[in-house]
């Protein structure tokens, strides 16, 4: 019998490849100007399409867990360079900080959730909009960034238009759908109801376009993390056994995105460290998930000497803002240390080692007499 030959590029390489070009956006967001704009919305289209073909490619060759763990990652990390620009100040569209700071202290919260959930062997259903809630963020920020550039180059009543055809189009996209396959597609109505509600907002009150586009976003954020903030607590508490991992997790969460975009409006640090600290910190937290669903979860001591030391830093910045830039570069330095050991002693899990160990012993057993 023959052997499946692996591929030449796999779903993994791709998503990795897709890695690489990130802080690219986050440079050309910064130049504001419409140049880089129009680079930085290229771009991120480009990265989107290869969401899809990464998750294509997954399902032809097989999932992997290092596939499953590098996904969310990917698209978390998008968001970050995307949105971190934009809450900093940027001069062509600034959106407030503290909205954005939500929106990452419910991305790092959830995960700090999930893993107290996986440790203890609870089962958390995600609902639609978990689901849909990164597809919400992308869209958000696409189109944050091509409001500039269409009044820019086609004047503002142009935008009127695209947002007209985006109410439209979901709903006649729906119905095809139906009518070829018998399928309702209910994200279909979400969408065009959001664009219609943003579109109403653009032409009665256009000076708060861009704030109604980020608090939507926020908010969907939010909701679709209600199943496990509200009913994920309450199995929480009702089994009594919460612990200081747990509490160092949730601390962390909170105090370290908002102490990010804290320091980012407020010192004159820069924001290279702070993206790198961001995007480490997403990173790491599906790692925490797998290796908390095999209870080899770090400690309170592990996991705290990284989250709260480098909270502890960012919150000095914000009291001596002349050493900011310091206290931000050893703060990342810091996460940065945490993280890499964290991969590097959960790697027999995710490179899927493990369970190619385990499936060798019990070919061994099985031959055994």
């Amino acid at each position: 019998m023959s052997q499946r030959r692996r591929p030449l590029i796999t779903a993994n390489m791709v998503t990795l490849a897709r890695l690489v070009p990130m802080p690219l956006l986050s440079w050309w967001v910064y130049e504001s100007s419409i140049s880089g704009l129009k680079w930085a919305l290229l771009l991120g289209i480009i990265l989107g399409c290869t969401d899809f073909v990464d998750g294509y490619m997954a399902r032809r060759q097989g999932p992997t867990v290092l596939g499953g763990l590098l996904d969310p990652i990917a698209d978390k990390v998008f968001i970050a360079f995307l949105y971190f620009p934009f809450a900093d100040g940027i001069a062509v569209m600034p959106i407030p900080a503290w909205t954005v700071a939500l929106m990452f202290t419910r991305e790092l919260l959830v995960t700090a959730l999930r893993s107290a959930y996986e440790q203890r062997n609870l089962s958390m259903k995600t609902s639609y909009l978990g689901k849909m809630k990164t597809w919400f963020q992308m869209q958000g920020i696409g189109i944050l960034v091509l409001f500039p550039i269409v009044a820019h180059e086609w004047g503002p009543d142009a935008m009127t238009w695209i947002l007209g055809f985006g109410v439209v189009a979901p709903l006649i996209a729906m119905a095809g759908l139906w009518l070829v396959r018998h399928k309702f597609w209910p994200g279909a109505l979400v969408m065009s109801g959001a664009l219609a509600a943003l579109l109403a907002v653009h032409r009665l009150a256009p000076a708060w376009t861009y704030d109604f586009v980020i608090l939507v976003v926020v908010a969907l954020t939010w909701v679709s993390g209600f199943d496990y903030l509200l009913v994920g607590l309450r199995q929480l508490r009702g089994r009594g056994d919460f612990g200081r991992a747990d509490l160092v997790r949730l601390v962390g969460a909170v105090a370290l995105p908002c102490l990010i975009f804290a320091v980012a409006r407020l010192t004159p640090a820069p924001a290279w460290p702070l993206i790198a600290l961001l995007s480490l910190e997403l990173a790491v937290g599906g790692l925490d998930n797998l290796l908390s669903h095999h209870k080899k979860a770090s400690g309170a001591l592990a996991w705290g000497a990284r989250t709260l030391g480098a909270s502890a830093l960012l919150a000095v910045a914000l009291l001596v803002p002349s050493l900011s830039t310091w206290l931000c570069v050893v703060a990342t330095a810091i996460s940065f240390a945490g993280v890499t050991w964290e991969f590097w002693r959960g790697r027999d899990y995710y490179l899927d080692q493990r369970i190619r160990n385990e499936a060798i012993r019990g070919q061994g057993a099985s031959a055994l007499p």
